[in-house]
């Protein structure tokens, strides 16, 4: 197993990532928890929250990062 060299990840690029990696995982999983808690209304909008932090995620790569 190598090591990677991540010298040439810009600071700015990898905050980006992991922002909206936090975001969109952890909207992901509170869905998913809130659909076994039998609350679909909740999961429903945890779901479409993540789904919109994705949309905002490419928006974002493809305006700052093109």
């Amino acid at each position: 197993m190598n090591v990677v060299n991540i010298s040439g990840v810009e600071p700015g690029f990898f905050a980006t990532v992991a922002i909206f990696l936090l975001f969109i995982l952890s909207m992901l999983s509170m869905g998913v928890l809130r659909l076994f808690q039998l609350r679909k209304r909740s999961g429903a909008y945890y779901f479409v929250a993540g789904a919109a932090g994705i949309v905002a995620f490419v928006a974002v790569l493809s305006v700052w990062y093109a």
